[in-house]
């Protein structure tokens, strides 16, 4: 077993860090300020290693106790939040808490989670949409979800799994499509609309063997959603999202003009809190997202097929 310093000197360390005060401190933890200043000696003896300068009835911090106080702040910030989310599950009972990108809870979760309440009697399911890759982490989630890179450093706290992939390709109104073909044009040349979070056109291009369009053609879009429906309604062309735009285009708001699907650069992935075991509500929730999920892939990877469209790999 690791041997740790004291709970009672860290807390001493990190209220005189946090005050800038030895008094301060000690009124805060309602002891004495030699007391403290004890605590802190010790602190300092079993690191082997000054973490306060002073200088009189002055003190502050050496470069190594501000990078301990960093530390501590955040494991008492994730303890903090283990006691919450516990107090919370004890007072509240069956509830499960999830923060999720904004584009996966409106394009997907959201019209999926009904199945799994009338599944589940008795659980509730708490959904709060946020910008991706905001992980709130002083807030007590069961479960987070975002995109990004594969293998991304974790934020302090949080297990990481792989949730799903997607597959990329290009989409637009079946009217542009159909409008520019006519005209004689090549549908690459078209306005190209932008996703300012995930830009792969340029990939998309590479693998497909074809020139983008001119650059001034490219509208920016800071939300994935606003770009889809610009391409809706006629704008221009844009990469979507399989796992999350198959709608519009089993609907008709959509058409893939080009047979060349590229699978995503980038995964969503499901966060889970490392100092907490989770309820027995939130297993049953993640057992219950993991299956859905991947029925939705197997349905997707159908309809790709059947449109004629070629999913390829990255190398």
């Amino acid at each position: 077993m690791r041997k740790l310093p004291s709970l009672t000197a860290l807390r001493a360390f990190e209220a005189v860090a946090r005050h800038g005060s030895i008094s301060a401190a000690a009124a805060e933890l309602n002891v004495t300020r030699p007391a403290i200043s004890k605590q802190v000696a010790l602190l300092e003896r079993d690191l082997a290693c000054p973490l306060l300068q002073r200088d009189g009835n002055r003190i502050s911090l050496t470069a190594a106790g501000e990078a301990f106080q960093n530390g501590l702040r955040q494991a008492f910030d994730l303890i903090t939040t283990s006691v919450e989310g516990l107090s919370r599950h004890t007072a509240q009972g069956e509830r499960v808490r999830v923060l999720v990108c904004r584009d996966f809870a409106s394009s997907w979760l959201a019209g999926q989670v009904g199945k799994f309440l009338i599944g589940n009697p008795g659980i509730s399911v708490e959904i709060t949409a946020e910008r991706n890759g905001n992980f709130r982490l002083g807030e007590d989630f069961d479960f987070r979800i975002f995109y990004g890179p594969e293998g991304p450093t974790l934020p302090p706290g949080l297990d990481q799994s792989e949730l799903c992939r997607w597959v990329d390709m290009p989409v637009c109104a079946p009217g542009l499509a159909e409008d520019t073909l006519r005209s004689g044009k090549n549908l690459a040349e078209a306005p190209q609309l932008v996703d300012a979070n995930y830009d792969i056109w340029p990939d998309w291009c590479a693998y497909a063997g074809m020139t983008p369009g001119p650059s001034r053609q490219r509208t920016l879009f800071n939300e994935t959603n606003l770009c889809m429906s610009a391409a809706a309604a006629g704008s221009g062309i844009a990469i979507g999202d399989s796992f999350l735009h198959m709608p519009l285009i089993r609907q008709g708001h959509l058409t893939v003009p080009f047979k060349v699907g590229l699978l995503s650069a980038q995964v969503y992935s499901l966060y889970s809190p490392l100092l907490s075991d989770p309820t027995k509500a939130a297993r049953r929730f993640e057992g219950w997202l993991r299956s859905a999920v991947k029925s939705h892939q197997s349905t997707i990877l159908d309809e790709l097929a059947a449109l004629g469209i070629q999913v390829v790999g990255r190398k």
